[in-house]
């Protein structure tokens, strides 16, 4: 009777010989991933050393023969491959997914992350345990963070699997994280923005010091204007920062924005903010203006310096107006008192004012999206029940009752 086969990653009977000066050589055949069997041989102080020596080559020999090398046209990917291998042939697939400029922004810095955590493991030394511990050291109280870095170890070892790298199941889905609480959603009252414009006016209007002395930064100015357009569209931060002049129509019978586009991170070697040519969902559609918007975009206009880009609120160099300075002008401008009131915050308004008098799909085609996800993220759901006397009251019991 012949020799059994061997199965892949199976090595057969060791032969160990003694080399002198107490050096012993520990043989054995393997047979590899592509089916072939090769010899192996390891060295050690003792016969136990080289015979756990030659065991371990065995079984890297048995996953890496038959697969490209590093560096070679096709990355390779195989149990005994680093994490940050695997990290990188993630992130360049990413790349090449035609993702936009601001998602690669985003990504990047988790990218970088799990490398520095993890990427010199192995892929096979990764378990479930090890990427709980992972996301409990870098994440533990941030649950957004979490699970952006779950989602993207997710992935890779998805691409590991796919590649026969790593043995079992993604040993990312079985770890959970504790989710964000989530935020009420609170807009600004008809009445609340009527007294918050009062207060950025009014702000705007003092003098830079509070003692009255000359000196002293400026104030940033033109603060309510943004406000006005933002509420008039019910467009995001850097949808509104990107609007240009050419994007607005204010002689038509219907003036009409035109939100086709928001402000990105630049490149690293390039200018700091770039106009992607395209919104958040990668669609594009037209407003209608209200007639506050029109006057403030008429007086705007007539006061408008020329600027590059032609842009509507541009910085005070003309360049794009970054999202984070507005927001810094903003809170210097509203104080403590309205410091619960972001840009969002005037989305949210808007979305809640226009369903409750015209319904959620007319408050969702305002904002450029879904009803369903109007309602989940922008719409405040009423604390009082409406005034229904008169229709409860057929439930009211008969006087034999």
């Amino acid at each position: 009777m012949g020799r059994r086969r061997l199965e892949v990653g199976e090595h057969g009977q060791i032969k160990v010989t003694a080399l002198g000066g107490r050096r012993y050589r520990a043989r054995c055949e393997v047979r590899c991933r592509d089916g072939k069997v090769r010899s192996v041989q390891a060295d050690g102080p003792s016969k136990l050393a080289a015979t756990d020596a030659v065991k371990l080559r065995a079984t890297e020999r048995a996953e890496n023969c038959g697969r490209p090398m590093p560096g070679g046209g096709v990355a390779a990917l195989t149990p005994v491959t680093t994490v940050a291998v695997l990290a990188d042939k993630w992130w360049e697939q990413k790349q090449q997914s035609g993702i936009s400029d601001q998602t690669i922004t985003h990504y990047e810095p988790y990218h970088l992350l799990i490398k520095k955590g993890l990427g010199e493991l192995r892929i096979r030394d990764v378990t479930t345990a090890t990427v709980e511990w992972f996301l409990d050291a870098e994440a533990a109280d941030k649950p957004s963070k979490a699970a952006n870095l779950r989602r993207q170890l997710t992935e890779m070892f998805a691409i590991a699997i796919r590649h026969d790298a790593y043995p079992g199941a993604n040993p990312v889905r079985e770890v959970t994280i504790v989710k964000a609480e989530k935020k009420d959603i609170r807009a600004l009252t008809v009445d609340e923005l009527t007294a918050y414009r009062e207060h950025i006016r009014a702000w705007q209007a003092a003098p830079a010091r509070p003692d009255g002395k000359r000196g002293g930064r400026p104030r940033a100015q033109g603060l309510l204007d943004y406000v006005n357009v933002q509420v008039a569209t019910g467009a995001r931060i850097n949808e509104v920062l990107a609007l240009r002049w050419q994007d607005v129509d204010l002689e038509a019978e219907q003036p009409t924005a035109f939100i086709g586009a928001t402000l990105v991170p630049g490149p690293k070697d390039g200018p700091s903010i770039v106009r992607q040519e395209h919104r958040k969902a990668k669609d594009r559609f037209t407003v209608i203006l209200p007639k506050f918007a029109v006057d403030t975009l008429l007086r705007m206009k007539v006061n408008a310096e020329p600027n590059p880009h032609d842009a509507i609120f541009p910085s005070a160099r003309g360049t794009w107006k970054s999202a984070a300075n507005l927001r810094t002008q903003l809170r210097s401008a509203h104080g403590k008192d309205w410091g619960w009131v972001q840009p969002h915050t005037f989305r949210k308004t808007v979305a809640t004012v226009v369903a409750r008098e015209l319904g959620i799909d007319e408050a969702a085609a305002q904002l450029g999206n879904t009803p369903a996800v109007a309602a989940k993220h922008y719409v405040q759901r009423e604390t009082v029940a409406p005034d229904l006397r008169s229709t409860l009251d057929k439930l009211a019991p008969t006087d034999s009752n």
